[in-house]
């Protein structure tokens, strides 16, 4: 992986270096996840995988919607024992396995604009036995009935990597970068090469493909639907914008398209944990926010 120092002297080379100094305090270290594109038998009990079947508790079902009994589509299940030699800073548990489902249905794939938008995604942490996994067949009416999608498989292979915030994170709405419209542009060329085609991790910055997330989560959290101008104005007239902060990106899903994943117009899905609640296991409170172009 690239060291701060690394991509100082890049950006100094480029002629960024006053976008470094802005950025640097910023910096944080994520987990990269590149895929594995293989047959499902061929991937062993409890590994990480986007797609495919889950392995879940074998007492435990399928997840199903709450408000309409239609199934989730399964999207991924991280092991965290397999994640932890990168997560330099410890911030993931040890072990244990991460689920997470969505809802794919043509009247589905939520926002993650509006606070009633929370029925349309689970997430769960289990931290039992792994040996009480087993592989779960889907249930008949995922596909048949249009309800959702069986995606394929692919294990996960994990990187560390150091990484600055984008200019459009929410992090950086106060800070002051240079009034040059050409090193403006730079920067932007920048990024673009030194951006991977696809992007998927666990924690550091997301990779915004329209604009900052962390205000948008703590408003929408706090019961306000950010559909609207309105919603931005009334979080504000709480004081809401000092909390951005305590978002944290959990997880960035890519539109991978080899195994079927296609979020919109090449878009992402993107779950975000406060601090507090990443801090004390609490998974389930984790806030979605789909972006696409």
């Amino acid at each position: 992986m690239k060291t701060l120092e690394e991509i100082r002297e890049d950006m100094r080379e480029c002629g960024l270096s006053d976008y470094f100094n802005a950025l640097a305090p910023l910096a944080k270290n994520s987990v990269q996840i590149t895929l594995n594109i293989q047959d499902e038998d061929d991937i062993p009990l409890g590994s990480s995988k986007f797609g495919g079947h889950p392995d879940l508790p074998a007492d435990m079902e399928w997840f199903r919607m709450d408000l309409v009994d239609i199934p989730m589509s399964f999207i991924a299940q991280i092991n965290f024992a397999e994640v932890a030699p990168f997560d330099l800073e410890h911030k993931l548990p040890e072990r244990g396995m991460l689920y997470f489902f969505y809802d794919c249905s043509p009247d589905g794939m939520p926002w993650g604009f509006n606070p009633e938008d929370d029925h349309g995604w689970k997430v769960y942490f289990y931290d039992g036995d792994p040996a009480a996994l087993s592989r779960k067949d889907a249930p008949a009416d995922l596909e048949e009935d249009d309800n959702g999608m069986l995606f394929g498989s692919a294990r996960m292979c994990f990187e560390a990597v150091k990484e600055l915030p984008s200019t459009e994170s929410d992090l950086t709405n106060n800070l002051v970068f240079p009034d040059d419209d050409d090193l403006q542009d730079q920067y932007w060329e920048w990024l673009d090469e030194n951006s991977s085609e696809l992007s998927n991790k666990l924690l550091g910055h997301a990779d915004p493909i329209q604009s900052g997330m962390e205000l948008e989560c703590e408003y929408v959290t706090h019961k306000i639907n950010c559909g609207t101008p309105d919603g931005y104005k009334i979080a504000k007239s709480r004081g809401l914008d000092k909390n951005a902060a305590r978002w944290n990106l959990l997880l960035q899903v890519d539109s991978n398209e080899d195994i079927g994943m296609m979020w919109g117009d090449m878009g992402r899905l993107y779950l975000w944990i406060t601090t507090e609640d990443l801090a004390a296991r609490n998974f389930e409170n984790s806030w979605l926010i789909l972006q696409c172009g």
